[in-house]
Parts: C-alpha cells; sequence; structure tokens
C-alpha cells in the first residue's frame, strides 16, 4: 500500500476513482451483510426447536417467596421486563421468572443456555437445575456479549419436559459494587444448542486469534521503536495494536482486576484505540491535513477523564435518560466516520486499489461497531445478537501491519538504494583515485628515470669521464703504451663496475662485493695488494635496491682508491657480520698501512662517502686497527640497518 506521503506519479481516471469509491463504500456494506448473514445462519432462528425466552417477571427478594410453578399468581409489586436486563450497582436480590409452553413432552435431552452475573440458581417448576456457587456443570463456560457475565449451558432432564406449561425461575444475587445483566435464554435440544455452542466457538476463536495476532504485531511494532527512537509511528501503531488486543480481552478470560477498575481500563483503551486510529490513518494517508490530528488528540484529551469518571460510577451505555450515552457513543461515531472519512478521500484522489482497500477495512470497522451498538443497546432482543467487531478489529490491525510492512519494505529499498548509489559513488571515486594514483606512479617513475639518469650521468662525467679526459690529454701529450693501456683499462673497470651495480637490485650485499672484487682483483694484484674474503652470510638489505647498491659500490671504490694512492699498505681485508640481533650488517675495509695521519684533511673523496652513506642510511666510521703501532693500519666500517626506509 503506498503512502500519500510518497505518492508515485499516475494519471487518476474517473473509472480509477469510481473503482475507489465502491470498495471504500460498498464492499464493507457487503461484508457487513454477510457477517449478519453468518451469524443469523449460526443462530437459534435457524433451528425452530430452539426457543428464545425474552419477556418475563422481575420480583425482588424482599417481596417473599417466589411463585415458581407455572401458574401460580404473580405479586402485585411483580415488574414485567424484556430480556436481555441490566442491573445497576447496588441492586438488592431477586428473581427472574420466565414462563413457556411446550406442545408436547421432548424424548432428548435439552440445554438452557444465557450469560449471568453475578452468582445465580436456576428452578424449572420449583426443582433446583443448578447452583452457581458450587459451579455449573455439563459444558465449559463462556465469555458473554455483556462486561463480566459468564455464559453457561445446563442440562434439563427429558422427564422435566412434559407438555403443557412450564416455569424457570432464576435468582440472581445482590450485584454489590458490580453491574448485574441477564441475556436471552436460550432453550432447545442438545444436538443443535451444540451446534449454537460450536457457533460460539468459532467467534472465540476469531476473537482469539485476532487479540494474539493484535498483541503480537503490538510488542513487534514496540521494539522496533525502541530500537528506532525516530521512526515513533511504530510506537503508536503498537500502542493502538495492545488496545486492540485488550478490547477483546472480556470475551476470552475473566476480568484480572475487580470493577470498576476493569471497566475504567478497557474504557482507557477503547480512547486509545479510535485515537490513535484517526491519528495514524492521517499520518498514513494525509500527513498535510492538520485537522485531523487536532480531533484525535482533542477527543483523547477530553473524552479520558469523562469516560474514566463515567466507568467508576458505573454509567451504563443503554441509560440513554443520561448525557453521558450519548457522549460516549457520539463521539466515538465521529473519530471513526473522521477515520474513514480520510482514508476514503485518499482513495477518490490516488484512485489506487490498495488504499480503497484501507478504505474499506475502516469502513467495516465502522459499520461493525455502530451494527453492534445499535442491536445491544438500543434495539435489544431483535435477534440473538453476535459481536462482530472482531471483524472491524481485524480489517484494521490487518491493515496498520500491512501499512507498516509496506512502509518498512520502502524504507528498506531506499536503504538499498542509497547503499548502491554510496557504492557506485565510491567505486567511480576509487576509479578516480586509482587514476590519478596510476598518474602519480607514472610521474613518480618518470621523475625516478630523471634522478637516477642524472646521477648516473654525474657519475660516468665524474668516474669514466675524468679518466677517459685524462687518457685523452696523455695520449696528446705522448703518454707511453703500457700507462695508455693501464689508464683505459680502468675506464673499462669503472664502466663495468656501474653495469654490475646496475643489475643487483635485490640488496644482496655479497654479489655486490663479488662484483667489486671480480673488476679489481687484477689491479689490485698488479698493484702489490693482497686481498682477504672473509664474508658472512647476510640477509638482503632493502637499502641497497636499486641506485643505492651504485652508492655501496662507489664507497668502496674510493676505499680503495685511498689505500692504493695513500695508504702504502701490502694488505686490503673484507669482512661483513651480522650486529645489534640482526637489526644491521656491518662491513668492514681494513689494511695495514700508514694509518690515520692527524694533519689529514678531509678531501672531496671522503665527503663524498659521508654523502654516499647519508643516502643509503648507513653510518660510516674510520679507526686505526694499531694505534701506536709503526703501521697502525686504518679500518672503515659502514653500518647498514636490514629494514628498509
Amino acid at each position: 500500500m503506498a503512502e500519500s506521503s510518497t505518492p508515485q506519479p499516475r494519471v487518476v481516471t474517473r473509472t480509477s476513482r469510481l473503482r475507489a469509491l465502491l470498495l471504500g463504500v460498498l464492499l464493507p456494506l457487503l461484508a457487513l451483510a454477510g457477517l449478519h448473514w453468518l451469524s443469523l445462519r449460526l443462530g437459534p432462528l435457524n433451528m425452530p426447536q430452539v426457543m428464545r425466552l425474552v419477556d418475563g417477571q422481575w420480583m425482588e427478594d424482599k417481596l417473599g417467596p417466589p411463585p415458581l410453578l407455572a401458574g401460580q399468581p404473580l405479586p402485585e409489586k411483580a415488574e414485567a421486563m424484556q430480556l436481555p436486563d441490566v442491573r445497576t450497582e447496588g441492586s438488592e436480590a431477586g428473581w427472574y421468572l420466565l414462563d413457556f409452553k411446550l406442545a408436547e413432552g421432548v424424548h432428548e435431552p435439552w440445554l438452557v443456555a444465557f450469560t449471568h452475573s453475578p452468582d445465580l440458581n436456576l428452578y424449572l417448576d420449583g426443582k433446583l437445575l443448578a447452583r452457581s456457587q458450587q459451579g455449573l456443570e455439563l459444558e465449559p463456560m463462556y465469555r458473554g456479549l455483556r462486561l463480566g457475565s459468564s455464559g453457561v449451558l445446563i442440562n434439563v432432564p427429558p422427564a422435566m419436559l412434559e407438555a403443557g406449561e412450564h416455569r424457570l425461575a432464576m435468582h440472581l444475587g445482590a450485584t454489590g459494587d458490580q453491574m448485574g445483566t441477564l441475556s436471552v435464554v436460550q432453550m432447545g435440544p442438545a444436538t443443535q444448542m451444540r451446534q449454537l455452542q460450536q457457533a460460539r466457538d468459532f467467534w472465540q476463536s476469531a476473537r482469539l486469534l485476532t487479540a494474539l495476532s493484535a498483541a503480537l504485531l503490538g510488542l513487534f511494532l514496540l521494539l522496533v521503536w525502541l530500537a528506532l527512537r525516530q521512526e515513533w509511528i511504530y510506537g503508536l501503531t503498537g500502542v493502538y495494536a495492545l488496545s486492540a488486543a485488550l478490547l477483546l480481552l472480556p470475551y476470552l478470560s475473566v476480568a484480572p482486576v475487580p470493577l470498576p477498575w476493569w471497566r475504567m481500563i478497557l474504557d482507557a483503551a477503547d480512547i486509545l484505540a479510535r485515537g490513535l486510529m484517526l491519528l495514524l490513518v492521517v499520518q498514513w494517508f494525509a500527513p498535510g491535513d492538520s485537522w485531523g490530528r487536532r480531533l484525535a488528540l482533542a477527543f483523547m484529551v477530553i473524552a479520558l477523564p469523562i469516560d474514566l469518571w463515567a466507568a467508576y460510577h458505573g454509567s451504563v451505555w443503554d441509560a440513554f435518560e443520561n448525557l453521558w450515552p450519548w457522549w460516549a457513543l457520539g463521539s466515538r461515531g465521529v473519530v471513526m466516520i473522521g477515520a474513514w472519512g480520510v482514508v476514503l478521500r485518499a482513495a477518490l484522489r490516488s484512485g489506487q486499489v490498495a488504499h480503497g482497500l484501507a478504505a474499506a477495512s475502516l469502513g467495516l470497522a465502522f459499520f461493525c461497531w455502530a451494527y453492534v451498538g445499535y442491536f445491544a443497546l438500543i434495539d435489544e432482543g431483535s435477534f440473538p445478537l453476535v459481536d462482530i467487531n472482531v471483524a472491524g478489529y481485524a480489517a484494521v490491525v490487518g491493515m496498520a501491519g500491512y501499512v507498516l510492512q509496506r512502509r518498512f519494505v520502502a524504507s528498506l529499498r531506499a536503504q538499498a538504494r542509497s547503499r548502491q548509489a554510496l557504492e557506485e559513488a565510491l567505486a567511480a571515486r576509487s576509479r578516480e583515485l586509482e587514476a590519478r594514483y596510476q598518474d602519480l606512479q607514472r610521474s613518480e617513475q618518470l621523475r625516478v628515470a630523471a634522478q637516477e639518469r642524472e646521477r648516473l650521468l654525474q657519475e660516468m662525467h665524474d668516474g669514466l669521464g675524468s679518466q677517459l679526459l685524462m687518457a685523452k690529454l696523455g695520449a696528446r701529450q705522448g703518454m707511453d703504451t703500457d700507462t695508455l693501456v693501464a689508464l683505459l683499462d680502468d675506464c673499462i673497470a669503472e664502466m663495468r663496475l656501474t653495469i654490475d651495480a646496475m643489475t643487483v637490485d635485490d640488496g644482496d650485499l655479497g654479489l655486490l662485493l663479488a662484483n667489486v672484487r671480480h673488476r679489481l682483483q687484477d689491479r689490485l694484484r698488479s698493484a702489490g695488494l693482497q686481498l682477504e674474503w672473509q664474508l658472512q652470510d647476510t640477509p638482503h638489505l632493502p637499502r641497497l635496491m636499486g641506485a643505492q647498491g651504485r652508492d655501496l659500490v662507489r664507497i668502496v671504490q674510493e676505499a680503495l682508491s685511498n689505500v692504493l694512492h695513500h695508504a702504502q699498505a701490502g694488505r686490503v681485508r673484507f669482512a661483513t657480520r651480522v650486529v645489534d640481533d640482526g637489526a644491521a650488517v656491518l662491513l668492514s675495509i681494513s689494511d695495514d698501512g700508514l694509518g690515520l695521519r692527524d694533519s689529514r684533511r678531509e678531501g672531496q673523496g671522503l665527503k663524498g662517502m659521508r654523502k654516499r652513506a647519508e643516502r643509503i642510511g648507513a653510518q660510516i666510521s674510520w679507526r686505526e686497527v694499531d694505534p701506536g703501532s709503526e703501521r697502525p693500519g686504518c679500518e672503515l666500517q659502514l653500518r647498514i640497518p636490514v629494514v628498509p626506509r
């Protein structure tokens, strides 16, 4: 059922409006006619042997012993009465005398059925049939239409029902602070009376099912409201459903609290149910209308104190000589017609079948209420009345549940659409960020490549370029062939070392040093230097990947160059080991030369080594191997952390 707060664009034709009108008005009338037919079909009017005792006499105990036998004269002060009858609070104990005539005797068991309150003793032709103080036997009790009344089925032996006049005498106790009632008395063959009991069971089952469904729906909606406090409409609908379930309890169980408190509770539930019904249908089908909300709130605020006062003082619904029944019935009728009108107008405006069915539910609730109220309070005794209000409650509770179910589903669908839109927006943003990231990656790759190219060109210019320039100058100046060849060999070795360093991109320190040894060992040997190799297994060093590996090679080259040109050493030793519990690798290059001179100045070579060590995140230091000796030697230590920067 689409809510009028979120109408869907559609063309409303005259045919669709006529269909909505027929659904909203004609359908509830047809449903009411069907319920009326069903109640009569299951009632005693279709069972000719079942008698309905309506006319009788009432006499109080103070008038003396009652005439229990048919034909005995009645006291002059006995009053004619017609069932059903209601006695007000504080009424004295007394007798109902009902005469009936049988054309012929009966040959099968009969049953007597009625509802009553308070306690009752039943006599047939002066013989006691049942006493309520001892419990009315033979059949289960059932609830009556009147508040607080109990229904019974009592066996009558065939021998007591001979042809002729008979008199039923019912003694009802004093009402005290409660209200006394006695329904129409029905008598007939046990088989037909049991059929009537089955009809009562049918209506009882319908009431029980409706009450349980309303209670479960109300509890569920209240739990939803407690979880989602902003969805207050679920809480109001839950209170309405629980109120409807409470109004069906008088027909299903005994009063949990005594009168007048139980009646006050029921009247309060009735006012809440009517007022909330109008408030909810306005919110569902005409949220822009404020008059409906004002009418519902005014009804609940005004009616609650008035009706609670009337319930406390025992005002009866059919005492039309007083103002309260007119107020109670009139105000409730106005509220129910208002709710029905709101939905009917929404159905005519939208032309939707769902709105027409909602109007039919509200119309059925109003017609059932008016039907039961008229025949129970105004035209009493016309026929055996069945409280078909259960159909009205079921229709409205079902409509409320369906509307909220559609509202809940619509909310879930809206959340799904929002989630899908968010996922699509997130996917689009992710694609945009991915594209930007790829652009940044390409830019970074180009920047790194440019830097690498610049550094490589600078190294070739500083190293290979300067050596080639020296070879060129030497060739022009007539340098001897052996010296020129040696200089060119150095250029070739420099170029090969650069290429080797470029091929090692996994941070393998041992492989980098092995390449240096392979390229420079002939030169070191020709210079008279003995090379010692004491390398241990070391982990790969992420800091030596890529260009940083060439920085390490340049540091080693510069160290060997210093040994060759300044140390006057005869031995060079390379050693590696893991230090600081695996946190770093220590590279040591030591010689047995002249050591560190106090007057030495740090030239461009040492500055370049420090700068390269900083680029790879390593710590570089120098120390004398054997201080104080004639040839103390020198050791270069390079501490390289294992973890990446």
